[in-house]
């Protein structure tokens, strides 16, 4: 079922999780998130960690719009098990204003432009269909785009965890 909430959770096993899961990511992040040494448009920051768990944000606007990783929280789940959580509101809530901004131009734009107006009743289908074509992309658009931008959100985090629990131990990287 598709869902429209910009939020998804998930797990991953691994071989043996190492134990020094936290302090990898943790680097991870410091040297740049989803690509180590470039943060202009991928800026995360730890907010909290302990032993078997950690809190990343994305800071700054290019990283919440461009990315849309948020907030991810990711926890030891046993031996072998990684859980993550990973909210994108903030992205989501970018998505919609970046839709509603031109329907509101071109909706106050017909109400002090006769000619404007015309144009939209002279459109094949008329005003109605300009009505739904501003309405869908002004309104459901974005949460479509949640929808569709949920997976490859995931796909991108279970790549940095793979990534980053395969490399080094921590206290030799």
């Amino acid at each position: 079922m598709v869902s429209f909430v910009p939020e998804f959770e998930g797990e991953m096993t691994f071989a043996s999780l190492p134990d020094d899961f936290v302090e990898r990511l943790r680097l991870r992040v410091d040297a740049g998130l989803l690509c180590p040494g470039v943060r202009a448009r991928a800026d995360y920051r730890v907010q909290s960690s302990d032993r078997d768990a950690i809190r990343i944000e994305a800071q700054g606007f290019l990283t919440q719009y461009n990315v849309g990783l948020n907030e991810i929280t990711v926890t030891r789940g046993g031996p072998n098990r990684l859980c993550y959580q990973v909210r994108f509101w903030r992205w989501t809530w970018y998505a919609v204003g970046n839709s509603l901004l031109p329907g509101l131009m071109l909706v106050m734009a017909s109400a002090w432009s006769p000619e404007v107006r015309a144009a939209y009743t002279a459109a094949p289908g008329g005003l109605p269909a300009v009505v739904g074509i501003l309405g869908f992309f002004s309104l459901a658009w974005p949460w479509l785009m949640t929808a569709i931008h949920r997976r490859f959100a995931e796909r991108a985090l279970q790549r940095i965890l793979r990534e980053t629990l395969a490399g080094a131990p921590a206290r030799a990287a």
